[in-house]
């Protein structure tokens, strides 16, 4: 089928899914939990990858202000290409919008109700994502749903019901290169959120910087990828910077670990049980400035922000 040989390419189609698996090399899953009134950051993610008729996934939970980190790789599992289902048991599962997760010191289900489900012309990364073979394709999908469930983490119990809630898909020939990535709830405002990142985009010579942001604001969501805007980005040190500037809109930001740990969670290769390691802030501090047609419509500060840096696992 055209459709089905088109997304294994990594490339979706206009007013395509991309949420089922495009059956790339790596899929990964991630869900942010955001508990303002707590001052708490849970973080799920899951890696699944493909290689030489073996499949395997990388199941990673972390939690502030605990500084807990917890993972488990285990062999064959699988996302599903029909619907939006991944199975990594019995780490995690996936499946009508109920995440469920075991690893040691960590047991959680939660259910995600999306309050709108958006389809688009195209997913979050505009034209990226209908040109084939990148080695890598990013999507944020959700920002808006309600939550009911719990965690248990350790010792202690966290009621996850009323949470705010993130969630992200990504997939193609692996990670790439180098990255940042940052993602920012707990504004002044429960409907101001943002998602951004940068990494090596392309193949082979033809690798180049990019970066995107998306931000959620009143409801209104608004996608600035090149080429459509023009985004720079990075980090130095400890701090990051993304400058977003689209037809009606510019977005600056500013994050930095602000005393939050640096912690080192696993990321998934394309060598079964290899692992590599990016570094995160789970609650670092981002400040958003917004302006819209040459006037200020927000400007305001996180204390609860995901900050990473990261290079890919050298893959045997």
């Amino acid at each position: 089928m055209l459709r089905t040989w088109w997304r294994g390419t990594g490339a979706d189609l206009p007013w395509g899914d991309p949420l089922p698996s495009h059956r790339s090399l790596m899929e990964g899953y991630l869900w942010r939990f955001t508990d303002t009134a707590r001052r708490r950051v849970l973080l799920v993610a899951c890696g699944v990858s493909r290689r030489r008729g073996r499949s395997w996934g990388t199941v990673v939970a972390a939690a502030s202000p605990l500084s807990l980190v917890r993972s488990a790789t285990l062999d064959g599992a699988w996302a599903d290409s029909d619907r939006f289902g991944i199975h990594a048991a019995p780490a995690l599962s996936f499946v009508r919008d109920r995440l469920k997760v075991s690893l040691p010191d960590v047991d959680l289900e939660v259910a995600l109700l999306p309050r709108t489900r958006r389809r688009t012309l195209l997913p979050a990364a505009g034209v990226f994502s209908l040109v084939p073979w990148l080695n890598h394709y990013w999507h944020p999908y959700l920002f808006d749903a309600r939550v009911e469930g719990a965690a248990r983490l350790g010792d202690e119990r966290w009621e996850l019901t009323g949470c705010q809630v993130y969630a992200e898909k990504s997939w193609g020939r692996g990670l790439p290169p180098a990255w940042w990535w940052g993602q920012a709830q707990g504004f002044d405002r429960p409907d101001v959120r943002v998602a951004f990142a940068g990494g090596l985009l392309g193949r082979g010579r033809f690798t180049v910087p990019v970066g995107g942001l998306v931000l959620d604001l009143a409801g209104r969501r608004t996608d600035l990828f090149p080429p459509a805007a023009v985004v720079r980005g990075g980090v130095r040190a400890d701090r990051w910077y993304v400058t977003a500037v689209g037809l009606r809109h510019r977005v600056r930001l500013t994050g930095e670990g602000a005393g939050d740990p640096l912690l080192k969670l696993p990321i998934p290769s394309l060598t079964p049980h290899r692992l590599g390691g990016s570094e995160q802030h789970l609650a670092g501090e981002v400040r958003l400035e917004v302006d819209r047609d040459g006037k200020p419509l927000y400007a305001g500060t996180s204390r609860l922000a995901s900050l990473e840096r990261g290079r890919a696992p050298r893959s045997s």
